[in-house]
């Protein structure tokens, strides 16, 4: 391989070398600000969001226990039915139910709710989870006995002069708080959902997913419940996970989960290392190509010039003029020793002529 050809693959090689180790740099750098950028966002987005849920089941709570208490004020059956019938709770609940300790039989503010005749409220999840708290708190996700839909109720004790006598409660469609979270997509790079403390999804925006454990979602290798980005495999693709706990509701442990595609957000970072490498090769092919007319001008040809003149005078050749001993350089260093080698040569054949 020519000299014309080497260097300017070793400079060529050297910038694509020197390119790619500071686009590595660079690309850790990006990501590392854009891990920091998503894990501020995430914070940022899930307190405004986590005060909102939390305000909102509040709500709902504080409408229980203000049921329960208007119950304990005047305790009879008339009380009971009157305040289930109140419009509020019609409106904000899907429905108010309950029981009482006496028989658990059925009690609500819908004519048509028609549970099983075996149906007794003491026996149902919610029941004693009421009468275990002095106030209004929510239940895990559940299948309704009824319809067998996936909902959570907000639930309370009733009692008389402090005695226990049963508990009431309204439910809340998942939909609605499903709604709520799926008001945040991070910029269309992934969604939001909530699971209680033992991984439990209670709200997911694929509904199917409700009241099921985090393994269905994430298969085998479930997350830490922490608000650090995590990076797992989702249905063959890398996501960011994170989650956060809802603060200040009562007798819950629920949790914000978040999951992003890593491929958006890390987009800028990818598309920073595909354009450096890209202006690597192209800098380096410029770069030969400037090398290689620069090397060709100053350099190459002048030395080919020398080279076919060191072989004229190898031949005898001696009176060749060489243009280039005007040069300060090493060419022109180069072009001065040839040309007195030619005239050293001369004055030999002069001498040995007059011999």
């Amino acid at each position: 391989m020519k000299i014309s050809q080497k260097v300017p693959l070793v400079v060529s090689a050297i910038i694509i070398l020197a390119f790619s180790v500071f686009s590595w740099i660079q690309y850790h750098m990006v990501r590392d600000a854009l891990y920091e950028k998503t894990g501020n966002s995430i914070n940022e987005a899930s307190v405004v969001l986590s005060h909102q849920i939390t305000n909102w089941l509040n709500g709902k709570l504080a409408l229980i226990d203000l049921m329960a208490q208007t119950i304990a004020a005047d305790y009879n059956t008339d009380t009971i039915q009157n305040t289930m019938n109140t419009p509020l709770l019609k409106d904000e609940f899907i429905l108010i139910f309950g029981g009482l300790e006496t028989n658990g039989k059925p009690i609500s503010n819908d004519p048509s709710w028609s549970p099983p005749n075996d149906w007794d409220a003491r026996k149902r999840p919610w029941y004693p989870l009421a009468r275990a708290h002095n106030r209004a708190l929510l239940t895990d996700p559940y299948a309704d006995s009824a319809t067998n839909d996936i909902l959570i109720s907000a639930v309370a004790n009733i009692t008389d002069n402090g005695t226990f006598k049963g508990a009431v409660g309204g439910d809340l469609s998942l939909k609605t708080v499903s709604d709520a979270v799926n008001t945040l997509n991070f910029n269309n790079t992934g969604y939001a959902y909530l699971i209680n403390a033992d991984g439990e999804i209670i709200s997911h925006p694929d509904s199917s997913l409700n009241g099921k454990q985090l393994t269905a979602l994430f298969g085998e290798k479930r997350p830490s419940l922490t608000p650090d980005l995590q990076e797992l495999e989702l249905e063959n693709r890398s996501v960011l996970t994170a989650f956060r706990p809802l603060e200040n509701l009562y007798g819950s442990e629920w949790l914000i989960g978040v999951v992003l595609e890593k491929d958006k957000v890390m987009a800028d970072a990818y598309n920073l290392s595909l354009n450096a490498v890209i202006g690597a090769v192209i800098s380096a092919l410029v770069a030969s190509l400037v090398l290689y007319m620069i090397m060709g001008r100053l350099l190459l040809t002048p030395i080919r010039n020398l080279t076919e003149i060191a072989d004229e005078i190898s031949r005898g050749k001696l009176g060749i003029e060489i243009n280039e001993t005007k040069r300060s350089d090493e060419i022109g260093a180069l072009s001065k020793a040839i040309e007195r080698m030619g005239i050293s040569l001369q004055m030999a054949f002069d001498r040995l002529k007059k011999k």
